[in-house]
């Protein structure tokens, strides 16, 4: 396997690990919306980490003397990533998920790649070339078209809520997370780097949680909840945050942050497969959409970005 990939052309590994990271999200939104039916997002967001951190444990294990001196030389670069990108920003977003609906996460979701375009337009100058801007336009059309289910009018007639606002500062801190990602300059592998801001983060959400489980009581986890959270924690979490990182560091946080288009896509994929949905037409074109705007996007290498002297 390793010889296989090694053969293949770097962008193309990069947007093959892209694909599978929208597939594994999509998954995500579907399990984890099941699940906050019994767990606080409190308390999913905590087991989740936990088996993040668990299965990657041992894997960054020979590295652990150099994540122990990446936390005490930049514990304050580290907290940053924690907090923008690991369990607080995923506690924001189930947080929202836990009272909205699937269809106005999927509107929500589809906002990041605008924000990553919108962020670095702002903060270096770098301006979507022509193939991006049409690639970004034909990949919201498909994913509204899916979301509507083929009316487009129905988009006119969605109600966002309190819930709905989690949502989308998730989603704008995620896109942070995306660009400061591929600047990242903490001199550890990037298992490495996800394990001791993962840490972190988890660290971070201990208030959270004790205060949950004073609030509502330690929740009640079946042979079903803890397959579930298992599962997040393994693939859409772990396996998910390393195919992302490994994307981003070679087509750039812009073209990478238009595959999260494909979460949705996914999403409805995965509903037609697990919970009885049937496909229509809407569907196909929609999926068309996104995958050939996606294309567009990546048909040529991001341009260089010029710095700028903006504040943080």
């Amino acid at each position: 396997m390793r010889t296989l990939l090694a053969r293949l052309p770097e962008r193309a590994t990069a947007i093959g690990a892209l694909v599978l990271t929208s597939a594994l999200w999509g998954s995500n939104a579907v399990v984890a919306r099941d699940l906050l039916g019994s767990l606080s997002p409190a308390a999913l967001t905590w087991l989740r980490w936990l088996v993040f951190l668990s299965l990657l444990g041992p894997l960054v294990w020979k590295e652990r003397a150099a994540i122990v001196r990446a936390l005490r030389e930049h514990p304050g670069a580290l907290t940053l990533f924690a907090l923008i990108g690991f369990a607080p920003q995923n506690l924001l977003t189930y947080s929202g998920l836990a009272r909205s609906s699937a269809i106005n996460f999927g509107v929500l979701n589809s906002a990041i790649p605008v924000m990553i375009f919108a962020l670095l337009a702002w903060r270096t100058r770098r301006m979507p070339t022509r193939l991006e801007g049409a690639g970004l336009a034909l990949s919201i059309a498909g994913v509204l078209l899916i979301i509507a289910r083929g009316d487009v009018g129905a988009l006119a007639r969605l109600q966002f809520s309190g819930a709905d606002l989690a949502i989308l500062l998730g989603m704008g801190v995620w896109s942070v997370y995306t660009i400061k990602l591929a600047a990242r300059t903490i001199p550890l592998s990037f298992p490495a780097f996800c394990f001791a801001a993962g840490l972190i983060g988890f660290a971070l959400l201990a208030p959270a949680v004790a205060y949950d489980a004073w609030a509502r009581g330690l929740p009640r986890l079946t042979p079903g909840t803890l397959a579930g959270v298992a599962y997040i924690g393994a693939l859409p979490s772990l396996a998910a945050t390393l195919l992302y990182g490994y994307g981003v560091a070679r087509v750039g946080p812009a073209q990478a942050g238009v595959f999260t288009h494909l979460v949705p896509v996914f999403g409805s994929l995965l509903a037609v497969a697990l919970i009885g949905e049937h496909l229509h037409a809407y569907h196909a074109v929609g999926f068309a959409f996104v995958a050939g705007g996606a294309l567009l996007c990546c048909l040529r290498p991001a341009p260089a970005v010029v710095p700028t002297t903006r504040s943080a």
